[in-house]
């Protein structure tokens, strides 16, 4: 039998797969369950100067490269990609007019460094200030707006359009940082994944008394379906109605839903693939299954990393949507950490 790196047989590679795959599949299935907290569009800055008109230009990987006045040199083999979750309900189906609905609510980056056999996982606030492409219903380019950047997903079909074009806006948000494969959800596949796994148990740490009744502060539960989906998406009546907190209890759902998929995963070498097609009429994505599976495979001798806070302040705009402006020497000390090394370092 043949044997990979590490010393591992095929068997035992397409085990750990097996395993590895859920945990991608979860990334996206949380950031799918983020709320309908601000369906409308938010007050919007539109920029009419010749420059803002392109689109921007990914920084080049063979030079050095000034990122907020640190000289730095791209790192080596990295593969980024970028996972959404909408508050679109259903199945994803393309729309005629775009009309602000599909915000991408949760967005997660996925750094994966090849070289030294690393991962990263980097939350992107919703709230985030950034500049975002407007398109016109034909998918033309109109304007770049400054806004909110869940609503970069909003300026779409609903499908691939609003989807690329949530990339880059990403990717103009991390100083130009390409993004190799993207996936999105809406939210409804939460409920799905949820009733497949038997329901995950968290600990309520927030008050949900105006959002769910049922979920009681302090208790232990197991989340029913309906339960899971105020549980990750609720927000303006919950605790203190931050995205910060939203984030938290995501980030704790996320934890104990990966250990329930790998129990199934364990018990049935199936369930992963049925878990796919279970959630593909919900998805969008650049990536096909064998994508998933190559990147799963991927992971199998990386170290997971802690990943870098992008520190900022929060402020409510002119139309009341909270809006979040990054700290910029944290998102610069954040996109060095993840994809450059420091001039000085390198030499």
């Amino acid at each position: 039998m043949s044997e990979g790196r590490n010393g591992r047989t095929t068997m035992e590679r397409g085990k750990i797969v097996r395993r590895l795959l859920p945990l991608l599949i979860a990334m996206i299935v949380v950031a799918a369950a983020a709320g309908i907290a601000s369906r409308a569009v938010d007050n919007r800055e539109v920029k009419s100067d010749a420059a803002s008109q392109a689109a921007p230009e990914p920084m080049p990987q063979e030079e050095t490269v000034d990122i907020n006045g640190v000289a730095c040199t791209p790192k080596k083999n990295i593969k980024t990609y970028l996972f959404m979750g909408l508050d679109a309900q259903g199945e994803a189906e393309k729309v005629e007019e775009y009309d602000g609905t599909g915000q991408c609510d949760t967005l997660q980056v996925l750094v994966l460094d090849e070289t030294n056999h690393t991962y990263t996982s980097l939350p992107i606030n919703r709230d985030t200030m950034t500049d975002v492409k407007s398109l016109d219903d034909d998918g033309t380019y109109l304007a770049t707006t400054r806004m909110q950047i869940s609503l970069a997903h909003a300026t779409g079909d609903g499908m691939e359009t609003s989807c690329e074009n949530t990339v880059d806006a990403v990717s103009n948000l991390l100083y130009g940082q390409a993004i190799d494969g993207y996936a999105s959800l809406n939210m409804d596949a939460i409920e799905v994944l949820n009733h497949l796994v038997g329901g995950v148990t968290v600990t309520i740490e927030d008050d949900f008394s105006k959002e769910d009744p049922t979920l009681t502060m302090g208790e232990t539960v197991t989340l029913t379906d309906e339960q899971a989906m105020h549980y990750v998406r609720g927000r303006m009546d919950v605790g203190d109605g931050s995205n910060e907190g939203r984030m938290r209890r995501q980030s704790q759902y996320l934890s104990a839903l990966k250990a329930k998929l790998t129990e199934k995963c364990q018990a049935d070498s199936r369930f992963a693939l049925d878990m796919y097609d279970a959630l593909e009429p919900y998805m969008v994505t650049s990536l096909t299954r064998n994508d998933f599976i190559k990147l799963a495979a991927s992971l199998i001798d990386a170290e997971e990393q802690e990943a870098p806070e992008i520190a900022g302040t929060n402020a409510t705009g002119e139309m009341g949507f909270n809006e979040f402006t990054v700290d910029e020497n944290s998102l610069a000390d954040a996109v060095i950490q993840l994809f450059y090394e420091r001039e000085e370092a390198a030499e």
